[in-house]
Order: structure tokens, then sequence, then C-alpha cells
């Protein structure tokens, strides 16, 4: 059979993989847990009195928050399957562990606008309610964590080593147009 594996790049090593430029630093998240939730999301945010959840560029803040995906539909970070387990819940919403289906991105710095301007159609000034969205041609969860100027990316895991090339490429990380050596 033909081996085309040389054509490709390696995936980059998440646990070391960093790029930096003038007023950006970014790097991976590890070891989140991420799950979906769909149906009664009210009612589940209340439940779990995780507050309200957050849209495009919202602020999230602390280690347990929802970020809203659909009109009933949350990406929820920090709650465990030990609290909450996967299937139907009598309450009204489903539960769907998806922690090795997406990979998370964090961005941090001044250049954040530069890169959602590189990245999105987006305007930062008027985001929307809905935190999915396309950026560097493929479908993200993006929102601010933490702290003003704090930006994490959620990408489906196979679309991961795309972005990081894509990252690579930007000139406010010192790319001209071509991914850096591995």
């Amino acid at each position: 059979m033909l081996d085309v594996s040389s054509k490709w790049r390696p995936e980059p090593d998440w646990a070391l993989a960093r790029l930096s430029g003038p007023g950006i630093t970014i790097c991976p998240v590890t070891g989140l847990t991420q799950r979906l939730v769909s149906g009664d999301v009210d009612r589940f945010l209340a439940r779990y009195d995780l507050g309200r959840d957050v849209g495009a560029l919202g602020l999230a803040l602390g280690e347990r928050y929802a970020v809203r995906v659909a009109r009933d539909r949350l990406l929820v970070v920090g709650v465990s399957p030990a609290e909450l387990a996967d299937g139907w819940h009598d309450e009204g919403w489903a539960v769907t562990t998806v922690s090795a289906a997406l990979r998370v991105v964090e961005a941090r710095g001044e250049g954040i606008r530069d890169l959602l301007a590189r990245g999105t159609t987006l305007d930062p000034d008027d985001p929307g309610p809905c935190a999915a969205m396309s950026f560097a041609g493929m479908m993200a969860t993006i929102y601010g964590h933490a702290e003003a100027g704090t930006l994490r990316i959620h990408v489906d895991r196979g679309l991961a080593s795309y972005l990081w090339e894509w990252l690579e490429c930007q000139p406010l990380l010192g790319g001209i147009g071509e991914p850096a050596p591995r």
C-alpha cells in the first residue's frame, strides 16, 4: 500500500507547543473536562449553579462554566462525569462527554484583536450570543477566559494541527505565510 504519511507534518507535541510574538502568546490547554448539554439549558444552568452562559467573546470565569454553542446547546467546562452522567436526564437535557473530541488553544495578550481580525469576520465589539463560529476556515468555539486579553479556542481534535499551522503562519506570530519547521 502506498504510504503518503510523509506528505503530512507531524502533529505538534501538545505538552510543549507554544507560539509567541509581539503582544501575543498561544499554547494548548490540557486536562479540561468538556461536555455538550442539549435541551433545557436554562434549567441545567440553574441546577448546576453555573450562572449565565457566555456567548461569542464573552468572559467565562472560574474552572466551571458554560458556553453557548447553539440555541439549545452548551459546551460545559469543568463539570465532572461523577457529578453529571452522560445520557438523557429527566429534568430535560442530554449530556455527552466531548473532552477527547476537542482540543483547546489559549491565546493571551494585546494581539487578540489582530488574531480575531485574521481568523473571523466577527465584530469583536458586537459578537453575538453564540460562541460557535467560523475561525481560520473551520468551526470553533471562541470566548474569553479568566481575564480580558485571554481567548480560548475549542476545535475538533482532528483539525487542531491545521489550526496550529495556521497560527504559525500569522504575521503577528512572526510568520510569513509558511509554517515554521518542527
